[in-house]
């Protein structure tokens, strides 16, 4: 009978691997994406919902409350009958005066500020009713919003149904 001899080998080491060049492409990858990511600043939208009491459901408001209608489209009238912000459009680009007149609703925030004076002059607070489609854009919404902040309203009433259907 033959002996076999057991070959003795050496004590393999743990594999090791080096990540140095993974966490340097981690890093170069968070700092791209921080620098190409704009950060848009929202105005602050400090809006607060009409209360609902009794005593003042039994008076009728001195100033009827501002409606504004917000279609699908993205367009919107105030009152039913002028229209502040024509049809929303996504893909315009961030710096040109297409996005900054869509995003600004400079008429919108005119025809709010006048009305919040009116309610002023009457020692009334301004309520404006928010009435948008289902499907409309709700960059659409935060616009009108930032709008309505601008203008210095707080009493708003959202709901959702389509203004085209009658």
């Amino acid at each position: 009978m033959a002996r076999h001899k057991k070959i003795q080998t050496e004590a393999q080491e743990d594999p090791e691997m080096n990540i140095s060049s993974m966490i340097d492409c981690c890093f170069l990858l968070l700092i791209y994406f921080l620098v190409a990511t704009s950060l848009v600043s929202e105005k602050k939208l400090d809006i607060s919902i009409p209360a609902s009491t009794q005593s003042a459901s039994s008076q009728k408001p001195p100033v009827d409350p501002g409606r504004i209608l917000l279609r699908a489209d993205g367009s919107a009238t105030w009152n039913g009958d002028m229209t502040v912000a024509e049809v929303y459009n996504p893909d315009a680009k961030p710096g040109t005066s297409e996005y900054r007149s869509q995003r600004e609703l400079e008429q919108l925030v005119e025809q709010l500020k006048n009305y919040k004076d009116l309610a002023s002059s009457v020692q009334a607070e301004p309520v404006v009713m928010l009435t948008g489609a289902p499907t409309a854009p709700h960059q659409r919404i935060v616009d009108i919003m930032a709008a309505l902040a601008e203008a210095g309203i707080k009493s708003v009433g959202i709901s959702t149904a389509d203004p085209d259907a009658n």
